[in-house]
């Protein structure tokens, strides 16, 4: 059997029928990809998300143009979520504006608050941005930052501390 796929796959046709439908699925992945990211989220302009990027809640998110969405991404919004022009939430980028409310005993309730993500924004892989947050202009998060608190303009910020790295 090994020697009749091995001559089978010496053939040129063979292998540029496999290379033909190995592009074909890609082709068609992009494009199933593309819809159903519009029709998660209307409100989208010509921005692009994986196709392993979790969208809950998609109605409530506002997506301006040119916003890239890699991979393994997470936008949770029972609040609203306003992504701005020319953003990028790079690899496993988690946008949660739902919470737990630790002032009281458990069953801990829940609550949510609305995330901003204005024009210019770059978020590196594995950050995280939780509820009540607004990321100003230009802002940089470095690469598994969590950021619980408002990011000023033309920042960058690092670290499990929120270091800024061009404070004024």
């Amino acid at each position: 059997m090994k020697k009749i796929i091995r001559w089978l796959s010496k053939l040129l046709l063979i292998k540029w029928m496999a290379l033909f439908f190995i592009k074909l699925y890609w082709v068609y992945s992009r494009i199933w990809s593309h819809f159903r990211f519009k029709a998660l989220i209307p409100n989208s302009g010509n921005s692009v998300c994986h196709y392993s990027t979790e969208i809950k809640y998609g109605k409530n998110i506002t997506i301006g143009n040119g916003v890239a969405i890699g991979p393994n991404s997470c936008l949770g919004a029972k609040s609203p979520i306003k992504i701005g022009d020319n953003v990028t939430l790079s690899r496993s980028v988690m946008v949660e504006t739902a919470a737990l409310d630790l002032s009281k005993p458990p069953p801990y309730k829940h609550y949510s608050k609305p995330i901003v993500i204005e024009d210019g924004v770059w978020i590196a892989a594995n950050a995280l941005v939780l509820a009540g947050v607004t990321i100003h202009k230009n802002a940089l998060i470095g690469a598994g930052a969590v950021i619980t608190k408002d990011v000023p303009e033309n920042a960058i910020i690092v670290g499990a501390r929120n270091r800024n790295l061009k404070a004024d």
